[in-house]
C-alpha cells in the first residue's frame, strides 16, 4: 500500500528573512510501510528538511494527515496548493 503523509514541525525551521524562508511541514509519499518511513524522517534519514529539523532544530515530527492509496501525481498535486491547513489546525 502506498502513502501520502503530511508532517508538522513543532515549530518552524530556517529563517522567514532569507531567500529561502521558513517551513513547518513536508508533505510525502512512500510506497513502503508508512510507520517505518516516519521513523526513517525522525532519525535524519528521510528527506532533507525532516533532517534538518529533526537533528539539526530539535523540533518533533508529527504527522498529522495521511492518504491511503496515494499517488505521485496526488502528491504533486497537493503541494502545489502550498496551503497545509492541517498544520494550522493541529498547532494550535
Amino acid at each position: 500500500m502506498s502513502y501520502i503523509y503530511l508532517i508538522c514541525f513543532s515549530a518552524s525551521i530556517g529563517n522567514s528573512a532569507s531567500k529561502f524562508g521558513s517551513a513547518r511541514h513536508y508533505l510525502g509519499y512512500t510506497s513502503t510501510s508508512l510507520h517505518q518511513r516516519l521513523e526513517q524522517h525522525r532519525s535524519g534519514r528521510g528527506a532533507k528538511i525532516c533532517r534538518a529539523a529533526a537533528i539539526e532544530y530539535g523540533r518533533e515530527l508529527n504527522l498529522v494527515r495521511y492518504w491511503r492509496n496515494g499517488t505521485r501525481a496526488l502528491e504533486r498535486e497537493l503541494k502545489r496548493r502550498n496551503n497545509p491547513k492541517e498544520c494550522d489546525r493541529n498547532l494550535m
